[in-house]
């Protein structure tokens, strides 16, 4: 039911009108009078109460709360907003004299996008050029490069980086003068939203009585806020019916999740599952997405940032894809019109992966962007 609000003024006409009509000789109640400065006086204390009302009702309320107002509400059901996560990959360290001395690069060391966004290389064992001994990773004498897996700084989308965008030596290594990504980083994700965690609590509530599609998949997004899932039931990991078990088919943007982010997905799941039932927990294969088309435009339009414009709008188009899912051939030409933000006349010879027919769906695959290639030409 909403509520019947009132402002200064109404409160106070309201008041002289009443106070008039039960006391027929209260005559004077121009602004300035004794009776005039009594009303305002009591509305204006009105005025507060109403004020305290609502912003408890604000408060009390999921669907009215934000910010912290939205956490105390969840948290006094044992719910949690889910942090931001930091982008991460590969960068190439290289030598200009690979002749020369060997490198050994540490864990901590920075590098940098122009920007200013910082990442530090992180350590991973299983390397074959990870030495226990240096502590860090070894460049051979004789080898120009290595890559070293890298985390950025600070968690969030500020971390997701076009490829090629780090450049910069953060530290000085010696044996070490040049740095790149060859892959665009995309696996950076920001904090939950308050939107986000009001449709993230009514699903998480659903899964605390069951152990059913909803508690496993509510068991996933409770991990980090930026997965994609494909809960294959019935099926072995290798695509083969299998009575009891299901597949989990996990991305997190990358399109190759790392195996400490699987295990944490396993653990989850396995939290909530029914007894009995078998199950594993997969990174999904990939799908490069090469796209092409010709996109005429208005005269005097600047052709580069169209050509930009457009690339992203479909990269980005592409990397929400869910995993597992598939895609229209007929969004491409959509996105060029429409979700670029360019006056376009004429969208011609689009091809997506050389063909002009839709992705179909197969439950374990990730669609990450490739060769996003946008001809702009005028009318």
């Amino acid at each position: 039911m909403s509520l019947s609000l009132r402002s200064f003024a109404t409160t106070v006409s309201t008041a002289v009108a009443t106070a008039q009509a039960s006391c027929t000789q209260l005559v004077d109640m121009s602004v300035g009078s004794p009776g005039r400065a009594l009303m305002e006086a009591v509305s204006g204390t009105g005025l507060w109460l109403q004020y305290l009302v609502l912003q408890t009702l604000l408060r009390t309320r999921l669907s009215t709360s934000t910010g912290v107002d939205c956490d105390s509400f969840v948290n006094d059901f044992g719910m949690t907003r889910l942090q931001g996560s930091p982008a991460s990959g590969f960068v190439t360290m290289s030598s200009l004299s690979p002749d020369g001395q060997s490198a050994v690069i540490p864990p901590g060391a920075v590098v940098r996008t122009v920007s200013g966004v910082s990442f530090s290389v992180v350590e991973d064992a299983s390397l074959s050029y990870w030495s226990v001994t240096d502590d860090g990773y070894v460049r051979l004498s004789g080898t120009k490069s290595i890559s070293v897996p890298v985390s950025a700084n600070v968690s969030g989308s500020t971390g997701n980086v076009a490829s090629g965008a780090i450049c910069l030596m953060g530290t000085s290594i010696s044996g070490i003068d040049t740095v790149t990504n060859e892959n665009v980083f995309s696996n950076g994700s920001d904090q939950e939203s308050d939107a986000q965690l009001r449709a993230r609590f009514p699903l998480w509530l659903a899964a605390k009585a069951t152990a059913s599609s909803a508690a496993i998949g509510s068991a996933i997004s409770g991990v980090q806020s930026n997965l994609s899932q494909s809960l294959r039931n019935g099926q072995a990991a290798d695509g083969s019916t299998r009575s009891g078990y299901f597949t989990a088919v996990i991305n997190d943007g990358s399109g190759a999740p790392s195996a400490s982010l699987l295990s944490e997905v396993y653990s989850a799941i396995d939290s909530v599952r029914a007894l009995g039932v078998g199950f594993c927990v997969q990174a999904p294969s990939v799908l490069v997405m090469n796209v092409s088309m010709t996109v005429t435009v208005p005269a005097a339009t600047d052709i580069d940032a169209a050509a930009l414009s457009i690339q992203r709008a479909i990269s980005s188009d592409i990397e929400a894809a869910t995993v597992g899912g598939g895609y229209a051939y007929s969004r491409l030409s959509y996105l060029a019109y429409v979700g670029a933000g360019v006056s376009v006349v004429s969208v011609l010879d689009v091809l997506l992966n050389g063909g002009q027919a839709d992705i179909e769906a197969n439950g374990s695959r990730a669609l990450v962007p490739g060769t996003i290639s946008i001809q702009v030409v005028y009318n």
